[in-house]
């Protein structure tokens, strides 16, 4: 059974190829979108009504944290900058879907994924409406491939071209050996994270290819694991959630956790 993780929103996020062919896919598509198939958040993605109802849910919603301004804790907020150069820094060429998930996974702080789809929608468009990039004729949607072929950029003039590094916030998917150790649940001997565009666990009629993912030397501490994992201790998981990027560490706030073998061997 799958298990859905609340990711924690704790101080750390402040701040081997893979052989199924879904993720290579999901990989490579990132820098191989053809300049048709490309948007940036410049083309006019999401309408001003879209944003004038994010904006209501942001104020009940996310202002306490994150100011009623958006500027974080420059606006005397506990969460980061959701508007200004930092935030545009930060997700500079990055997808739009890696934004919606995130706020879907994560927010609430309090009550994570507790809204609707729709309403993180005009969250997002609230979002880009704070940032001044231009509202258009067509509602932002739920539609994947849009939001994967949508990226943020800075400048109008930015090609989405090519992929970014891992850091601190990217959603990924890692094949590790499933232990516990003092400082609890870990990933050992997990594979080099890749990022992927969709929090779920891998479908069951594919998850099998993940089972021959060649090992990696990396060890991910776990975060957000709110339930017991005593039944899959030794065994091969996928894990997928927000990389937490740290010269001591790396961890994961885990979003899925899903077996794709019953012993951590080759």
């Amino acid at each position: 059974m799958t298990r859905r993780m609340r990711a924690v929103a704790g101080a750390g996020l402040q701040a081997g190829p893979m052989v199924l062919l879904t993720t290579i896919v999901a990989v490579f598509a990132w820098a191989g979108l053809d300049a048709q198939q490309r948007k940036t958040v410049w083309d006019k993605v999401y309408t001003a009504e879209q944003a004038e109802m994010g904006k209501a849910t942001y104020e009940v919603q996310c202002a306490g944290c994150h100011a009623k301004d958006l500027t974080g804790r420059e606006g005397g907020g506990q969460g980061p900058e959701l508007a200004g150069a930092a935030f545009t820094k930060k997700w500079d060429l990055q997808t739009l879907n890696q934004l919606f998930s995130e706020i879907k996974t994560r927010m609430p702080r309090n009550q994570p994924a507790s809204l609707t789809s729709d309403e993180y929608l005009t969250l997002v468009a609230y979002i880009l409406q704070s940032n001044k990039f231009p509202a258009g004729e067509k509602e932002l949607t739920a539609d994947t491939a849009m939001l994967t072929s949508t990226f943020i950029a800075r400048e109008p003039s930015k090609a989405a071209a090519a992929p970014q590094p891992i850091t601190t916030g990217s959603l990924v998917q890692v094949v590790g050996c499933l232990q516990q150790g003092d400082g609890g649940w870990t990933l050992t001997q997990a594979s080099a994270p890749v990022r992927t565009e969709n929090p779920d666990a891998t479908p069951a009629d594919q998850r099998s290819k993940l089972a021959s993912t060649p090992a990696g030397s990396t060890t991910l501490q776990l975060l957000g694991i709110y339930s017991s994992l005593d039944e899959h201790k030794g065994h091969r998981m996928e894990g997928k959630g927000f990389i937490v990027k740290d010269p001591a560490g790396d961890r994961l706030n885990v979003v899925s956790l899903e077996m794709v073998a019953s012993s951590c061997g080759a």
